[in-house]
């Protein structure tokens, strides 16, 4: 193997290239493209690690493992683990294991409630201590808003983070498509739009109320990006995020009842999928997570509405990110933010700009195909999202190992 400089930086908006620059380089059997750049490693505000309790599905190696090849470095691990992360004996047991086995630094989400049941709280500042960088209840929303309140001064008085999801769990009843034309065509219980913006009033008034600094985890439809812009501008301090699946797909991929789309945030039609993409690209929606859910192999055998939900994303997570640029008319600087400073200022960790270890290198000319079949992933076997969805974007780009020269 040959070792090979790196002097191309591609960093986020207002970053500056750091003096350590000179000492990276990466070791390869072929030389990198030219095209090759560095950045700064990416942080995922969304995953499912599995671990404890769900190991059949993934666990912290593997799945940590496979979000380093997609170029993070840091990742957010949702609370719903079995037992769900409400105890400090919890976070020290993840974090305990990602000591001695993650290729990537874990930072646990707690869960608000015990049991995320929605009831009683967690002991936020003994776990915020133990590790948690901010809370919420994975895709189980408190019901009772005076809970929720209560929950959020709670956290305000101690400036700690709420990552929630907006959901209405009464209009989203058992539903677990979007509703639209292709749910009522094959007759799927479904989840409307209202079920998303009802559920996103409620957090937004309640965080006005309560002072309380809370993070929308992975919108998904139109009308919420127009709801958090008017927020924003109104002055509220809120951030939001999406997924990244939620950038490419529609309930289009649903058609002829593909359970490899069934999504706890589902897919909704193109003008909501449009409308992410705008967002993203105007910066009304501040970060993009991977929403990374690993599945077994049991996962998908009952009919879809039975079906367990969730993609698996690190496998591909790259390439359609840096597909991006071209999909929204932008820049790839100025989308880094999305997986870099954004998530980093939402939690409230910084970078070390001299530290090379804080960076990743990038061949964006590397072909990609996926393989990832027992996850059950839409793109195995595919070099191209228009297999997929119609729409052309090779899979492209690899993350090289780099080291300090």
């Amino acid at each position: 193997m040959a070792e090979h400089s790196i002097s191309k930086y591609t960093l986020p908006v207002d970053t500056a290239v750091p003096k350590s620059a000179a000492s990276l380089s990466i070791t390869a059997d072929q030389k990198p493209s030219a095209n090759t750049f560095a950045t700064l490693g990416f942080i995922d505000l969304y995953t499912r690690l599995c671990e404890p309790g769900l190991k059949r599905r993934g666990n912290i190696q593997h799945e940590t493992e496979l979000a380093k090849q997609a170029g993070f470095k840091r990742l957010v691990c949702s609370p719903d683990t079995q037992p769900c992360i409400d105890s400090t004996a919890t976070v020290e047991q993840i974090l305990s294991i990602a000591k001695a086995q993650a290729a990537c630094k874990l930072h646990p989400m707690g869960a608000l409630t015990a049991d995320l049941a929605g009831v009683k709280l967690t002991e936020l500042t003994t776990l915020h201590a133990a590790g948690c960088v901010t809370f919420g209840q994975a895709d189980q929303p408190i019901n009772d808003s005076a809970v929720l309140l209560r929950a959020m001064e709670y956290a305000a008085t101690f400036n700690i983070p709420l990552s929630l999801t907006a959901l209405d769990v009464a209009l989203a009843g058992n539903g677990c498509v979007h509703d639209g034309p292709i749910a009522s065509q094959y007759g799927l219980p479904a989840i409307p739009a209202l079920a998303e913006t009802a559920g996103l009033t409620r957090l937004l008034e309640l965080a006005n109320a309560s002072g309380c600094r809370i993070h929308i985890s992975r919108i998904s439809c139109a009308r919420s990006v127009q709801m958090i812009r008017d927020t924003k501008r109104s002055g509220l301090n809120i951030t939001c995020d999406v997924g990244i699946h939620h950038l490419f797909f529609t309930d289009e991929q649903i058609s002829g009842y593909d359970a490899r789309f069934h999504s706890a945030v589902p897919f909704r039609g193109q003008a909501d999928r449009d409308a992410l993409r705008q967002g993203v690209a105007d910066g009304v929606i501040d970060a993009i997570c991977s929403d990374h859910a690993p599945l077994d192999s049991d996962a998908r055998l009952a009919p879809l509405p039975a079906t367990a939900p969730g993609l698996a994303c690190y496998p591909q997570f790259l390439p359609l990110f840096l597909a991006l640029p071209k999909l929204l008319g932008t820049e790839l600087e100025t989308l880094l933010p999305t997986v870099t400073t954004a998530p980093a200022r939402v939690l409230g960790l910084t970078y070390d700009f001299e530290d090379v270890n804080s960076y990743i290198v990038i061949d964006p000319d590397v072909p990609v195909t996926v393989s990832d079949a027992p996850h059950h992933n839409p793109f195995t076997g595919i070099n191209n999202v228009k297999v997929l969805t119609g729409e052309d974007a090779p899979l492209m780009g690899v993350v090289l190992n780099h080291t300090s020269a």
